[in-house]
């Protein structure tokens, strides 16, 4: 019996129409941190109450993996076809929806302490992988010699959205 092999050997990925990526590529690296952040943003919608903060979650998500598809045609055959989303809208989309929560929150007086609850504790995780991601996708796109400030931008305010949620699934005592 013949043994299939496998399409790329252990070490390697692909990306868009390019095969034999080693995993320590930074897109590679980059593309995981992203997919973190879209995973603890999932995993801090699960635990949310309200269904218009799931949907704001769940559309984070969606321009994640938008950002995910730049990033895997960096360097590829299909650089091209896929645009390079300046992320001009989705940052200003986000920042209307941050000016919407922070009517609806009290800033905190004191530090607060992740796990207060599971909504709270998740999008405390969530918000700490995204700060990450966003350092990470900053020193990246220069080590790339790309510029995208709204995509660095979006991510920051990501960060901020997360903070505003933990505020609103707080207790304020």
């Amino acid at each position: 019996m013949e043994k299939k092999k496998a399409k790329n050997p252990i070490g390697f990925t692909d990306l868009l129409g390019i095969s034999g990526v080693p995993k320590t590529d930074l897109r590679v690296n980059l593309l995981g941190s992203l997919d973190e952040a879209s995973a603890a943003l999932g995993m801090a919608r699960a635990f949310l109450d309200e269904e218009t903060d799931k949907t704001v979650l769940e559309n984070c998500q969606r321009e994640l993996s938008s950002l995910m598809a730049f990033v895997a045609s960096i360097g590829t055959p299909r650089e091209k076809q896929i645009e390079a989303n300046d992320f001009q809208a989705e940052l200003e989309s986000l920042e209307s929806k941050l000016e919407t929560l922070k009517t609806q929150v009290e800033m905190p007086r004191a530090f607060i302490f992740p796990g207060e609850n599971q909504a709270n504790g998740s999008l405390n995780f969530a918000r700490a992988i995204v700060r990450r991601t966003e350092r990470e996708l900053n020193e990246g796109l220069d080590q790339l010699g790309l510029k995208s400030p709204a995509m660095l931008q979006y991510l920051n305010r990501l960060s901020s959205l997360c903070f505003l949620l933990i505020l609103k699934y707080s207790k304020n005592d």
